[in-house]
């Protein structure tokens, strides 16, 4: 690796930290995001879903790469599901083994018309689920659900106090805790087929906007019980999955609607305890960008490049100006199929306009066994990262 040419100055969190807000960097953070486990559990682990992470050329690439990437580390508050926000409560799940190579989880969600059931299907050696039959299927089954009696838990926030204290402790300064919030629009999204959501996005629009309200006044419940602990957070939080409100899903200005009006709110309550908002959102987000910085959101990941995104790294910046931190620029494909010359090119192309306000990554990590070639390019990719690091 290329570590002779650059020597730290800061430790992963307050690299991240900086990058965050704009402040100045020693070199733009490195986020190597799922899949590649910085912090997770050694070799020879048995692990259904991450057996792949076992396997020699995994290993070898983790130790190469793994000391300069900078973390990001998450925790939750239970009961922040993507099933309308239903109160925990009313949700029973259950899990057993299908076969030697499936685990089965299946949700059944009690409420006062019957009981709705998803199905959700493990894979051995892939750290992914497969949705076999999702809880909601009509306009009349999200009627149901939406009837399910819904009231604040404290132990939610019980919960979410030791989730945070682990992963605080785990982290310790290679790099910043994450809140994980889905978008509101998301926890409708997420618990029925995406063919039948778009449909009702449209035919349904006041009802949509009456659930996004109700969710989002759930949200804002459990973080005002989280924040009343009087205990100081701090560090950043994601609001996840509104890339279904941007092109080719839906039109640009759903963005607006079912983004903007919701989120927002939690945007603003977030900041008021100082913490700093990632927004996750894959795809077309030229127009979407714009209403980020009207929101105050501070990064947003992955801002992807053509075919899959609608702006290079260059146009992104042009369009946020300094206002917003860019997460990535580099796509999976690329870095599954392309050369390692082809890797090193688009890092020093990146850092070329400047180190601030940038963290660098990629659209997505594995999900299952790496191959030689994606191996190859993780390596160019942070020996580029750190030899032209000196670009500011």
């Amino acid at each position: 690796m290329a570590d002779e040419m650059f020597q730290s100055t800061m430790t992963g969190k307050e690299r991240m930290m900086a990058a965050m807000r704009g402040d100045k960097v020693d070199r733009a953070p490195i986020w190597l995001r799922e899949g590649i486990a910085v912090l997770d559990a050694p070799a020879g682990s048995d692990n259904f879903r991450n057996c792949w992470q076992n396997e020699q050329l995994y290993r070898e690439l983790i130790a190469d790469i793994a000391p300069y990437a900078d973390v990001i580390q998450g925790w939750d508050i239970p009961g922040m599901n993507r099933l309308i926000m239903t109160d925990p409560a009313a949700v029973e799940e259950n899990s057993e083994q299908i076969n030697s190579d499936i685990w089965r989880n299946t949700t059944t969600i009690h409420t006062p018309r019957g009981d709705l059931v998803g199905i959700t299907d493990f894979h051995r050696g892939e750290a992914t689920g497969w949705c076999i039959k999702p809880p909601v299927t009509s306009r009349k089954e999200l009627n149901m659900l939406q009837e399910v009696p819904w009231k604040f838990h404290s132990s939610s926030v019980d919960k979410a106090v030791k989730s945070y204290r682990r992963a605080l402790e785990s982290v310790g300064d290679r790099g910043i805790l994450r809140l994980g919030l889905s978008s509101p629009i998301v926890c409708i999204s997420g618990c029925m087929p995406f063919e039948l959501f778009l449909e009702l996005s449209l035919i349904e629009n006041a009802w949509f906007h009456e659930l996004c309200e109700e969710i989002t006044r759930r949200k804002l419940v459990m973080l005002d019980a989280l924040f009343a602990t009087g205990i100081k957070f701090g560090g950043t939080a994601n609001l996840g999955g509104s890339e279904q409100c941007t092109p080719p899903m839906m039109r640009p200005d759903a963005f607006d609607e079912y983004v903007v009006p919701y989120d927002g709110r939690l945007v603003m309550r977030l900041k008021k305890e100082n913490i700093l908002v990632n927004m996750h959102c894959h795809g077309k987000v030229r127009h979407a960008l714009n209403c980020m910085v009207k929101m105050g959101i501070d990064s947003s990941d992955p801002v992807e490049p053509p075919p899959a995104g609608d702006c290079t790294y260059a146009e992104a910046r042009e369009i946020v100006g300094d206002k917003l931190t860019i997460v990535g620029n580099l796509e999976f494909d690329e870095l599954e199929y392309s050369e390692p010359q082809q890797i090193r090119k688009h890092v020093r192309e990146i850092l070329s306009i400047g180190n601030r306000r940038l963290i660098l990554s990629a659209s997505a990590g594995p999900i299952t066994k790496i191959t030689p070639r994606l191996a190859d390019n993780y390596r160019a990719w942070i020996d580029a990262a750190l030899e032209f690091s000196h670009f500011s």
